[in-house]
């Protein structure tokens, strides 16, 4: 099956949903798209709560492709927010949350709802601050287009871009 990435520049957020078996080179795949794009402060949620992690995907495997992630060190890491499922957790995501813990806020969710709070509280906190260009927080939370917002189709060694239509206004 495959793992689905969408990163949004304006909201500096990255999505990524994995459903079936992942097998171990997807993973990897998706950690070089990853790492390529760097978008390693922005927030992510990433949905796992469908998948199940191939039977090769062992934590020293979990571990090279967190190294794999962090090569460009040089930029703190965003907030992860994984999405699971407790009862079908086959343990990717319990394992990279312990393996990375030190590197940045990581958190384990039941709920998109859950996480996409969580997220919204940290990117919002005091401790947050200024935006990097010196311009004031948005504090009104409301919803953008995103032009510039793009999807990735990973399945195997294959890439394939997909178009990310926004949802029509309420």
């Amino acid at each position: 099956m495959p793992i689905y990435m969408e990163i949004s520049r304006l909201h500096r957020t990255v999505t990524i949903v994995a459903r079936g078996t992942i097998a171990t080179d997807e993973v990897r795949g998706l950690a070089r798209q990853f790492a390529e794009a760097h978008i390693h402060s922005f927030a992510k949620v990433v949905d796992v709560a469908s998948a199940t992690a191939a039977g090769d995907l062992t934590p020293e495997r979990i571990a090279g492709i967190a190294v794999l992630l962090r090569s460009d060190g040089s930029e703190k890491r965003g907030p992860l927010a994984f999405i699971i499922d407790p009862g079908h957790d086959d343990g990717f995501a319990r394992t990279y949350a312990k393996i990375t813990e030190n590197e940045g806020s990581v958190a384990l969710f039941k709920s998109l709802h859950e996480a996409r709070a969580w997220l919204l509280r940290i990117q919002n906190s005091p401790a947050v601050g200024p935006a990097p260009d010196g311009s004031a927080a948005n504090e009104d939370h409301t919803p953008w287009t995103d032009p510039h917002r793009r999807g990735v189709l990973l399945r195997g060694a294959r890439r394939r871009a997909v178009t990310a239509r926004g949802l029509p206004a309420a």
